[in-house]
């Protein structure tokens, strides 16, 4: 029986080596700046922690832990009424779209981002429209067509993971007024990391409006596992009676709540280094930008190079790993074929000097990327 399976996979990875895209890099499960591989030491910039954080909890604060605490620190965090616990953050997607929506509901999201929430919606099946990036007329357009519904949820990432820039918040929430649409922003690259007190890029727009709900991972907060669910009460007490008990099956420990909870402390002042990490990108990004190479705006610690079509992005990931500088090859399909790119991250344990030894790197293979128009 496994023969033919076997033969079946076979095919597949030689379809996959033979368009150049077989990844050969591996999986990094660090959040270190840098770290220890086979071939030695590696500049990470693939799925750097923002912050070195070494949070011990002492026995009596894990003991004291509870996940109705951590709930309501994370509430406050973000300026919500209330929130809920997740194992991750495909459950919380999936919880959000299966317990909110129905068949006669509109679930609006970003085709480059938001994989989780649209297979949660496969299960409600609420009619799904997809728009592109941050591009609010495309927004439009689908709010637009989404008339025909009864509820409108809209979500948008709060960092765009393709180039790194953050969601236009005012223009958002002018056209989910005008449209009658409700907003969740997933603030999983931007909780902990962006704004005054680590509140996420809401605390950057002048604006009166406020998102119904937020979303986003326990990663930047302290702990590896688990996401959450903030927002209007009503929204989180509706999402509690239908979604089933966390401690039953979370990986989530009482230890990993008490970490959590003083992490989210720490975060919270850590201003200094949240602006440092944005000058080291800045830093970054002039550095790779004299070298000729093209880098869509951002405001945040992430940014993209262009890098063309999937096997030029793959192989120039590959050429920098061996090198010693760990990225991420954003190809097809998750973007068209022709606008594929490398994805980088800073955290606070960067240096400049790992910056310019990245950098010199990337000079020594500027040949492999497409001239800048």
């Amino acid at each position: 029986m496994y023969t033919d399976f076997q033969n079946q996979l076979l095919s597949k990875l030689a379809a996959i080596n033979d368009a150049g895209l077989f990844n050969e890099c591996g999986t990094t499960m660090s959040g270190e700046a840098v770290i220890n591989s086979d071939n030695g030491p590696m500049l990470n910039f693939r799925n750097p922690y923002p912050f070195h954080l070494n949070i011990c909890p002492s026995e009596q604060s894990v003991k004291n832990a509870s996940i109705s605490s951590l709930e309501k620190k994370i509430a406050n965090l973000l300026d919500a009424e209330s929130c809920i616990l997740y194992n991750s953050p495909a459950d919380a997607s999936c919880a959000l779209a299966n317990h909110l929506l129905d068949r006669t509901d509109a679930l609006i999201y970003n085709s480059l981002g938001q994989f989780s929430m649209n297979g949660g919606a496969t299960f409600c099946r609420p009619t799904k429209y997809k728009y592109h990036g941050f591009d609010t007329l495309d927004i439009e357009k689908q709010l637009k067509l989404a008339q025909a519904q009864q509820n409108r949820l809209l979500i948008i990432d709060a960092v765009d993971i393709a180039t790194g820039n953050i969601a236009p918040l005012n223009s958002t929430f002018e056209l989910t007024a005008k449209y009658y649409a409700i907003v969740a922003i997933d603030q999983t690259l931007s909780a902990g990391i962006i704004g005054n007190g680590g509140r996420g890029i809401c605390t950057l727009f002048d604006t009166n409006s406020t998102a119904e709900i937020q979303i986003g991972s326990l990663q930047n907060l302290g702990i590896n596992s688990g996401a959450y669910i903030a927002g209007r009460r009503e929204i989180i007490d509706l999402l509690r009676q239908r979604t089933s008990s966390i401690p039953a099956s979370a990986p989530i420990t009482t230890r990993d709540i008490a970490a959590a909870d003083a992490s989210i402390d720490a975060i919270a002042g850590m201003n200094t280094e949240r602006q440092y990490i944005l000058q080291i990108t800045n830093y970054f990004i002039k550095k790779l930008y004299c070298l000729g190479l093209e880098i869509p705006p951002t405001l945040s610690s992430r940014f993209a190079v262009m890098t063309g079509d999937s096997s030029t992005t793959e192989a120039i990931a590959e050429t920098l790993a061996k090198k010693g500088v760990l990225v991420t090859a954003l190809i097809a399909p998750h973007v068209s074929k022709d606008q594929c790119r490398l994805i980088i991250s800073l955290s606070a344990s960067h240096t400049k000097e790992d910056v310019e030894k990245a950098a010199s790197v990337f000079e020594s293979i500027t040949a492999m990327f497409p001239a800048r128009e």
